[in-house]
């Protein structure tokens, strides 16, 4: 015998998710469609659960009897509906989650829309149910943003689909970042990579900051393409800043930023992702946000970036960390990432009712956190000898607890940080020297290494730098034309140096061009009158040689004291018009140097605001080479992976498939 239906009310209040959890698959295994005859009428619709069912369900759960019938009305109406939006193909039923439109952040309403609208659309919609018109706001479905410009069937969006909404004040975006001429963080964060990009490509003088962007055994890539090379920059950039959100536990602040760093990723060829772990760990990061989030919604999402996480890592780290073991000697202390993997592979498992599968990934995640778990005591006298925690838990992790290897760990890393950093100077400072130099004639890059040798003999740098570029970097022709030609290549030096309008300070052949502007100290202008000319006269000559006495009075004497030339008025017009336009050229020269000057100004605040996400992506990037490692990654201290572990051990251990 059938109870009367619930009402629609109770049924909608009703949010125990963890008795859904445990009623769905009890259903699944028995084949029981509560959408169909005999517990739903054909005709009318009509619920009609027998009690049978409910009270079989109750003895096996432990609940009441109400709350199973409950549960179970709640479930029939889900899968009706279900069921009627699948029949309206046109349209779609989207669940909405916002956060800033209220205290609760887990706030959710349904709307429909037809699949044949854009994003934009999508985007009035919410506001007007919202009421968020003096927001901007950012849509993301299954970690992905939603574009605004095309429609939702062709971004893959379905029915029932749970759409975040991240809400923001439109004055608290503009003032996100004061520094910045940017309304909006994101196209700050792609403005900055844009200018490190730039920098990459274009260092003729080398910028403070600029990303090179590694493989694990630290080899440059270099079959990146540029918009390659540009989106993998924004992407780890973006990754970065996401998880300063992610620390603060802003969820949906974090899952914007992932989005963004996901479309940016996907721009990328496989065969890069697969060469660098940061692709694992985004998809990594965005099921932690689903979890912390308990958005169980995307279960279908979660379990496809986790096995895309699963397979990069396998590739990056090797089966059981061989190749890792191999690079540095903390393999193991990656292991927290497995932890974190393995427990959201637990959970995904455990919400799609595959329990065992659950309990032996979670005995896995238990398993490898017990082996990074850390003890306090040795950790503080680690940290007595002047080493910083995340040093010593990171050495600790390594040596599986011995503090004498601990503390050789520590030792040899900062010697590998040290060295890494001596190297990249000298990178630098090689780049500088050939960019400043020019290439052969050949086009190569001025060799560095025969530069310093042929230095090493007492060549100033620059006719070193000529030689090699007229011998195309064949050392023993350099060599003798230095022997035989010197003179030659000094003057090619010197003209060379005057087109790229360089000055080396560390060369022996001073003298560089001084063409600023005049200066009248009172002791120029007097002593060229003291010579003979006229004061506009001498003007216009220190105006033209750039304050180079000896200069100005040379031609004073050659040209306009010599008593064999007659001084003309046309001589006078001559000197005051050559004065004028070296003036002009002075001028513009000036207001390109401001102009520069500016534009570097705002490249540097730009770079100031991001920089620090800069640095930590660029770390994420080249340390894995040099025993370093993402730290904030492997400093994990693992203490809320470890409370999932046991909410999830006691969760299957009353659906009675744990110990």
């Amino acid at each position: 015998m059938a109870s009367l239906p619930l009402t629609t009310t109770a049924i909608e209040e009703f949010n125990n998710k963890e008795l859904l959890d445990r009623v769905r698959p009890l259903l699944q295994r028995d084949k029981i469609r509560l959408w169909e005859a005999p517990y739903t009428d054909i005709d009318t619709g009509a619920e009609k659960i027998p009690d049978e069912l409910v009270e079989s369900i109750c003895a096996e759960v432990g609940s009441t009897t109400e709350e199973i019938r409950l549960a179970l009305s709640y479930l029939r109406r889900h899968a009706l509906e279900k069921l009627a939006s699948k029949k309206r193909t046109d349209f779609l039923t989207l669940k909405i989650r916002s956060s800033g439109v209220s205290n609760n952040k887990n706030d959710c309403i349904n709307i429909s829309i037809s699949c044949q609208s854009t994003g934009h659309e999508l985007e009035k919609l919410i506001q007007d149910q919202l009421n968020l018109h003096d927001q901007n706001i950012k849509m993301i479905c299954s970690g992905r943003m939603i574009q605004l410009n095309e429609p939702l069937q062709k971004q893959n969006i379905r029915t029932n689909a749970t759409i975040l909404v991240l809400a923001v004040p439109k004055s608290a975006v503009a003032s996100a970042s004061t520094d910045v001429q940017t309304s909006n963080l994101i196209e700050a964060v792609k403005e900055a990579t844009n200018i490190l990009h730039n920098n990459a490509r274009n260092s003729t003088d080398l910028s403070q900051y600029q990303l090179r962007i590694t493989d694990q055994q630290g080899r440059e890539l270099t079959a990146l393409t540029d918009d390659e090379q540009r989106s993998l920059m924004t992407a780890m950039t973006l990754h970065e800043k996401g998880r300063s959100f992610l620390r603060q536990r802003d969820y949906l602040s974090a899952l914007s930023l992932f989005s963004e760093a996901d479309n940016e990723f996907r721009q990328c060829s496989s065969q890069i992702l697969n060469s660098v772990d940061n692709w694992g760990l985004l998809n990594l990061d965005i099921v932690w946000c689903y979890l912390c989030m308990q958005n169980v919604n995307e279960l279908q999402d979660a379990a496809e970036r986790l096995m895309r996480c699963d397979t990069c890592f396998v590739k990056v780290y090797g089966n059981s960390f061989q190749r890792l073991n191999a690079l540095q000697k903390d393999g193991k202390g990656h292991m927290v990432l497995f932890v974190r993997l393995h427990l959201l592979q637990a959970i995904v498992a455990y919400h799609a009712g595959r329990k065992v599968d659950a309990k032996n990934l979670l005995g896995m995640a238990e398993e490898e956190a017990r082996m990074m778990r850390v003890d306090p005591e040795k950790l503080t006298q680690i940290m007595l000898m002047g080493y910083t925690v995340t040093e010593a838990r990171r050495g600790l992790r390594s040596a599986q607890g011995n503090i004498d290897q601990a503390i050789e760990f520590i030792i040899e890393n900062r010697r590998m940080r040290e060295e890494h950093r001596r190297e990249e100077r000298t990178r630098e400072e090689d780049e500088r020297l050939q960019n400043r130099y020019g290439r052969t004639q050949n086009g190569q890059k001025i060799n560095i290494t025969y530069l310093r040798q042929l230095q090493s003999m007492g060549y100033s740098r620059r006719v070193c730098a000529e030689a090699l570029k007229q011998a195309n970097n064949r050392l023993e022709e350099a060599s003798e034309m230095l022997l035989t030609n010197l003179d030659t290549l000094l003057t090619a030096s010197r003209l060379s140096k005057d087109d790229n309008n360089n000055n080396d300070d560390d060369d022996d052949d001073h003298g560089g061009n001084q063409e600023s502007e005049l200066m009248d100290d009172g002791t120029l202008i007097p002593q060229l009158i003291a010579l003979g000319a006229e004061p506009e006269q001498a003007r216009a000559l220190l105006e033209i040689y750039g304050n180079r006495l000896d200069r100005a009075a040379e031609e004073l004497l050659q040209k306009f004291k010599n008593p064999m030339v007659t001084n003309t008025d046309d001589q006078m017009s001559n000197l005051f018009e050559r004065a004028r336009k070296i003036v002009e050229k002075r001028t513009a020269e000036k207001a390109r140097l401001d102009g520069q000057a500016a534009a570097d100004e705002h490249k540097r605040s730009t770079l100031e605001t991001i920089v620090p996400d800069l640095l930590r992506t660029n770390r994420q990037i080249e340390d894995i080479n040099n025993d370093s490692g993402p730290d904030d990654y492997l400093d994990l201290l693992l203490d809320e992976e470890e409370t999932f572990i046991r909410e999830y051990r006691q969760k299957l251990i009353n659906d009675g498939v744990g110990e």
